[in-house]
């Protein structure tokens, strides 16, 4: 087969092959960025990114972070209700209580409006959360939602009225635990009408507005998005790797409910994400520009669809760099992939027997397979070892300038393809490598049609564009091997090219191993490329992969761009009189504030009422003179071995937030606060409590599986840090911001109930 193989592509067929896919991934790149925004003066049927963030300064205000129940909350709230009343639009704020998974409760306020429709029935929802977290002004996450779902709102008034009611909730207490959601799924008499729910999201302040997720039967709801929207970016693989995750948004509340929905979200510069930098500032008007297109063109389209009983069934379903949307059944795919592997087979069989000019030996497939699996598990390998060769280079999920890592990861899995195959390539020719190649593809199609379908289109397609090929042309020639891999090029790089962004570090690992296997569709025309692509790529590949490493180590890992997740607690135990400083945010403390504060040099657990995960940098801190949170017994009796207590929970010192811990062994068996019911969780950890306290505190009824005395937990939460800390925010560096609650100041102290 050596004999041969110069003849099969040519010596630059390699070289080619992978200079069209650097085009490609240039061309996802162009492709995903998103266009400028519309000016205030287009027309009144368009949406306008332009009025849109006029909107959004608007909702800002003076940039005061405003989580659920704060007065910069209830300012937010005020401005949407007047800017829908300018619109044409009769808000109505719809109250209650709510509690999330650990039993931290809020009592809430959702904005509902309406568009009636022309039809009576099921009507369209358009949802996004106006609260924030404490740390910044949430403006891409989630107030952009929002001025947009007003720009939406202004746009439906300017034209004909909708066959479909369409209802917009802006509904609060969504960081706390989507209980602005649930409040309105639940209790509002509106939420029996909703057919379909549009949900409007953000982790990050830039970048296209992704379809990332669906709820219910949603082959129906692509094909109208794939149809309505100018510019799609969607695939069944987000939402497919989004189950997977810890994570929520309001359209869970409905999923949950079996309720039809799409998601949409962009996720660019995530490092802002939940931080003082989530600004005005910081939002891209390209993004809100996509995110409203979406949002319009979507909500229209529904509007006009039959939502009483639209089709069953879902799809399989991606973008084509932004041009169009691929679809079809779910339940197609097995089908395909079975075909992809019966035509890849076929196109094996003959080069078995047909010469090329000789037949393909049975030897050299077996060394073809064995390179194949080899660069699966190799690039596997080198991917872990380079990852735990980067923590010190990579302190937190994203850090600045992560070129260097990329390049490093992704250089790595192509040197890992090229090196494994080189080293079996004598023995399998062209036309070996292509049979291998091909049909580790088209079974790796086939497993994962069956187990996880959204993502199967990856190795299906190729594998089925590769098949067809084989049967038609040379296995191994230059357009038997170019045209799947551009294929396999077209559909995995709009994948890749996000995944550093969605998920960070993590992320790592897998562009590895997936840029590995994309490179093994271009091996089969590397024996023919002699030297230069058995020696001197596979080389060049690791000494690129060695210098991104060594930039990687000598680069900082945070910037002001980039900035280090930092905020500051401090915690006091009004029992001992015992102060700490306390920072959840990466490492490494910055030396500028080791100086104000001698902070250990590892984490320790957080609280002794907490889980073990809780886990922070901890330095002693000066007392300080302030009460600790109360909770009073209102009424104590015992039922038919039960014990029920009324409790009134307040804090002395006017916090928003405080709760009861219990402990371990408490036999709760359930609990209110304020009359909400809390999900109790015996074997897990869980706070009972409000996080929207008001001055006369929250009543908390606990009924309990024993009536003996019990030692719990009591602490209160309240935003600032005290005059003491004022050196510690100052040594912080530009390149560090407070995220998430921000600073705060906890005091926590047992309490016999």
């Amino acid at each position: 087969m050596a004999e041969i193989s110069e003849s099969k592509g040519g010596r630059w067929g390699l070289v080619a092959g992978l200079i069209l896919f650097g085009l490609v991934l240039f061309l996802v790149q162009a492709r995903r960025e998103p266009g400028s925004a519309r000016g205030a003066d287009a027309p009144a049927a368009e949406l306008s990114g332009m009025r849109a963030l006029a909107v959004l300064r608007t909702l800002v205000g003076d940039g005061s972070p405003h989580p659920v129940g704060s007065p910069a909350d209830d300012r937010v709230r005020e401005r949407i209700v007047a800017e829908l009343r300018r619109l044409g639009y009769s808000p109505e704020i719809q109250e209650g209580s709510g509690c999330n998974r650990i039993g931290l409760c809020a009592r809430l306020r959702n904005v509902v409006a309406r568009l009636d429709g022309t039809s009576p029935g099921k009507a369209v929802l358009l949802m996004a959360h106006y609260d924030s977290v404490g740390a910044g002004p949430g403006v891409g996450d989630d107030l952009s939602g929002v001025a947009t779902i007003l720009e939406v709102a202004r746009a439906l008034k300017s034209g004909p009225p909708p066959k479909n009611p369409v209802i917009l909730l802006l509904d609060e207490g969504e960081e706390s635990g989507l209980l602005g959601a649930r409040l309105f799924a639940n209790r509002h008499p509106a939420a029996r009408e909703v057919g379909v729910v549009v949900n409007l999201e953000a982790r990050g302040t830039s970048g296209p507005s992704l379809m990332f997720e669906t709820s219910g039967d949603d082959a129906w709801m692509v094909d109208l998005y794939s149809r309505a929207v100018p510019h799609p970016v969607t695939s069944s693989i987000y939402a497919t790797i989004y189950d997977l995750l810890p994570n929520d948004t309001d359209l869970t509340i409905f999923k949950a409910k079996d309720v039809n929905g799409l998601n949409f979200a962009f996720i660019g510069h995530p490092n802002f994400y939940h931080t003082s930098r989530d600004n005005v500032d910081s939002l891209s008007t390209a993004s809100l520009q996509h995110h409203g297109d979406n949002a319009l063109a979507v909500t229209r389209a529904l509007a006009q669809a039959d939502l009483a009983s639209p089709p069953k069934g879902d799809a399989v379903f991606f973008d084509v760099l932004s041009f169009g949307v691929v679809r079809w059944p779910k339940a197609w795919t097995p089908v395909l992939a079975v075909l992809a592997l019966v035509l890849v087979a076929l196109a094996v069989r003959r080069a078995l027997r047909r010469p090329w000019p000789e037949p393909l030996p049975r030897r050299a497939l077996l060394f073809g397979l064995l390179g194949f699996w080899g660069t699966v598990l190799a690039a596997l390998l080198l991917s872990v070892g380079l990852s735990l060769l980067l923590r010190g280079a990579m302190p937190y999920t994203w850090v600045d300038q992560p070129q260097s890592e990329l390049t490093a990861f992704w250089m790595l899995g192509l040197a890992a393809a090229l090196l494994v195959a080189g080293a079996v390539a004598r023995r399998t020719g062209p036309v070996g490598l292509w049979a291998a190649v091909w049909i580790g593809w088209a079974v790796l199609g086939l497993v994962v049609a069956l187990t996880a379908p959204g993502i199967s289109y990856l190795f299906v397609v190729p594998a089925l564009v590769a098949g067809i090929l084989g049967l038609l042309l040379i296995p191994g020639g230059l357009a038997a091997s170019l045209v799947p891999g551009l294929t396999a090029a077209v559909l995995w790089l709009p994948i890749m090219a996000p995944l550093y962004d969605g998920l960070g570090t993590p992320a790592l690992v897998a562009i590895g191993l997936l840029a590995a296997v994309l490179a093994t569709t271009l091996t089969p025309l590397l024996p023919a490329s002699g030297a230069l692509g058995r020696r001197w790529l596979p080389l060049a590949g690791l000494a690129v992969a060695l210098v991104s490493v060594g930039l990687a180590f000598a680069s900082a890992p945070y910037s002001e761009d980039t900035p280090q997740p930092m905020a500051f607690q401090l915690a006091q135990d009004a029992d001992s009189g015992q102060a700490r400083w306390l920072t959840f945010g990466a490492r490494p403390i910055p030396p500028a504030v080791r100086q104000v504060a001698s902070f250990g040099e590892t984490r320790e657990r957080a609280y002794v009422w907490g889980p073990e995960a809780y886990r922070a940098f901890v330095a002693p801190a000066p007392r300080l003179d302030v009460p600790g949170p109360q909770v009073s017994v209102l009424e104590d009796s015992v039922v038919q071995g039960k014990r029920r207590v009324r409790l009134l929970l307040t804090s002395n010192r006017g916090a928003r937030e405080a709760a009861l811990i219990a402990p371990q062994g408490a036999k709760l068996e359930s609990a209110t606060v304020d009359g909400a019911p809390v999900q109790v969780d015996p074997q897990g950890f869980q706070t009972i409590g409000s996080s929207t306290m008001g001055p006369d505190g929250v009543e908390v009824v606990l009924v309990l599986g024993e009536t003996r005395p019990q030692d719990w937990h009591l602490y209160d939460l309240s935003p600032g840090l005290p005059p003491s800390g004022e050196a510690l925010v100052r040594a912080r560096p530009a390149s560090a911001v407070p995220n998430q609650d921000g600073d705060t100041i906890l005091v926590e102290r047992k309490v016999r109930i």
